[in-house]
């Protein structure tokens, strides 16, 4: 287990990150297209759905990769090799629980699905057998847990999620083709959707022969477990942990089935449409965590409060300008770029495209608040937040769908966000993760400025596309995304040119353009 300077393997990280979420996108895409023509769009709701009630079931994981996770950083640090085996057999043990779990969940659940879908004698109209499709759903969620699927976790925390990066490329390819080529060929909904659970499968032993190639003083057959004692802490972690998996878990999948019980699943297809662009852009953006997640748990372990804070509020600047674009971007666009591809019947009128982009921008601000979160071990001291937010969400979600359709989902989600996640976890984390190093005033204070400045650009973007090149298909379509990527950071160098966040920044970009150049003169 050779080591790596951290910004070797971020960038490693990063850059196939993006690759893989591109090519991911791409991907999904053409798929979509393919099936909106070969099955029609009747279909995307018992999809978006079925998809949305085993996330719920994933409540089950309980945290655990996360707690597993911050539990690897410093043995892989220290090179610890029986420390990091007790932990990985622990992983082994639980991920298999996990996944019975869920296949015990989820066969409950069936004879309760005439109850929960509100257009479930519909579904025999076009073919449709609602318990076979939930099987089949349920299969794909549950042999994501087994055939070594735990192997995965310790390439993850020693920060070289890249070699997994590349391996997911050959499986995302293999899985959209055989799909596009069952919808074209067969048209069988059944055989397109048991796809992916080949595809988990062929992950996952992807995923472990990587792992054991990496890590084979890890994987040779042993006995080492942690103690009782550490079992009972890991648990205590994970009681915590399970209940922001639950808010998670609620803020992501109640949506679709608080429609599917109140407006039908007519709705939610059209709403899987503008989710598909949501989740394409929210994982693409995801990357750029998941790359450093390992990198900062290490940095985290080895320095000071102080530079804690300080890389802290440059990914927090960062955030917000990734995010901000991203807000700025569906809110403008999403609406032009669903009419150019499918048509005028699969538009939900505004303000919903730009309720989706705030829903975005606080998913970005909550992620990086939990990254820290995560990575400094504060699971507990915020135990009853998620539960307050899961209970708000729900509540106002269901009082406002009955009024206000698909709109009052939406803000039934970002009412959440802001009563409890925003109020709660920057207070917990300046106090315990950074030691009160920052009154939390601090960040409320500058993260408002940033929230001002992106209102200001999203109105100027917004009339800038309304008047200039508008009509002209999909050329219109790139041309005001580029004009709304390109705003956002244009205007956050020009405001905050002076800031120590842009200034590190800058200074790590030029060092990196450098290092480029430097090796490009060595291969001249």
């Amino acid at each position: 287990m050779a080591k790596q300077s951290r910004l070797k393997n971020s960038l490693l990280n990063l850059g196939t990150g993006f690759g893989a979420q591109a090519l991911a996108a791409v991907l999904r895409f053409v798929t979509r297209t393919v099936f909106i023509h070969t099955l029609g769009g009747a279909y995307l709701g018992i999809n978006g759905y079925f998809s949305d009630i085993l996330t719920m079931l994933s409540l089950s994981e309980l945290g655990l990769d996360t707690a597993i996770n911050y539990k690897l950083y410093k043995p892989l640090a220290e090179r610890d090799i029986p420390r990091v085996r007790q932990l990985t057999n622990f992983y082994k043990t639980a991920y298999r629980f996990v996944g019975l779990t869920i296949l015990t969940l989820g066969l409950i659940l069936i004879p309760l699905l005439p109850h929960i879908i509100k257009d479930y004698d519909n579904l025999t109209a076009l073919n449709i057998n609602a318990a076979v499709v939930f099987v089949l759903y349920l299969l794909q969620s549950v042999s994501s847990y087994f055939f070594f699927a735990w192997m995965s976790v310790i390439v993850k925390a020693d920060q070289k999620l890249h070699l997994l990066n590349i391996a997911s490329y050959i499986v995302m390819l293999v899985t959209n083709g055989l799909q596009i080529l069952t919808l074209y060929l067969l048209r069988n909904f059944y055989i397109y959707t048991a796809i992916l659970i080949f595809s988990a499968i062929f992950q996952n032993f992807i995923n472990s022969r990587i792992a054991k190639k990496n890590y084979p003083e890890v994987f040779i057959k042993n006995d080492d477990r942690i103690s009782r004692e550490e079992v009972r802490d890991i648990f205590k972690d994970l009681g915590a942990l399970f209940v922001y998996k639950v808010n998670g878990v609620v803020l992501k999948a109640t949506d679709n089935l608080v429609l599917g019980a109140f407006v039908g699943l007519a709705v939610v297809g059209l709403y899987s449409n503008y989710l598909m662009i949501y989740h394409t852009v929210k994982n693409l953006l995801g990357k750029f965590y998941s790359s450093v997640k390992a990198s900062m748990g290490n940095l985290f372990s080895e320095s000071s409060v102080q530079k804690q804070y300080e890389f802290f509020e440059v990914v927090n600047f960062v955030t917000v300008i990734f995010y901000g674009t991203a807000l700025v971007g569906i809110s403008v666009c999403a609406n032009e770029m669903i009419l150019t591809w499918i048509g005028k019947e699969y538009l939900i009128p505004q303000p919903f495209p730009i309720l989706i982009g705030i829903e975005l921008l606080f998913a970005g601000l909550k992620t990086n608040l939990g990254q820290i979160r995560n990575i400094t071990g504060a699971f507990r001291q915020m135990w009853f937040r998620p539960i307050l937010g899961a209970i708000v969400n729900l509540v106002v979600s269901v009082i406002l769908v009955q009024s206000y359709g698909i709109y009052g989902v939406i803000a039934g989600t970002i009412t959440a966000d802001l009563t409890t996640n925003f109020m709660v976890d920057p207070r917990i984390i300046h106090k315990y993760s950074f030691k009160g190093y920052r009154p939390v005033s601090y960040y409320y204070k500058k993260n408002l400025l940033y929230l001002t400045l992106l209102a200001a650009v999203c109105a100027a973007d917004f009339f800038i596309c309304s008047h200039f090149l508008t009509g002209y298909g999909w050329f219109s379509v790139i041309v005001h995304v580029i004009i709304c990527g390109l705003s956002v950071p244009a205007v956050f160098s020009l405001f905050y040119r002076r800031t120590e966040e842009y200034k590190y920044l800058k200074n790590t970009c030029l060092r990196l353009l450098g290092r480029f150049r430097g090796r490009g003169g060595k291969k001249a």
